[in-house]
């Protein structure tokens, strides 16, 4: 569990996880620190 701070590795999509930290989009849960499903 790394923190991006805010840099992105993936699209704002559903099915991506979104950090409820620092807003960071990543593709997998474990790349972020306070990983949140986007959902539709």
């Amino acid at each position: 569990m790394a923190c991006l701070k805010g840099k992105s590795k993936a699209k704002d999509k559903p099915g991506n996880y979104k950090c409820r930290k620092c807003g960071a989009v990543a593709k997998s849960a474990k790349d972020i620190c306070k990983a949140k499903k986007i959902k539709l």
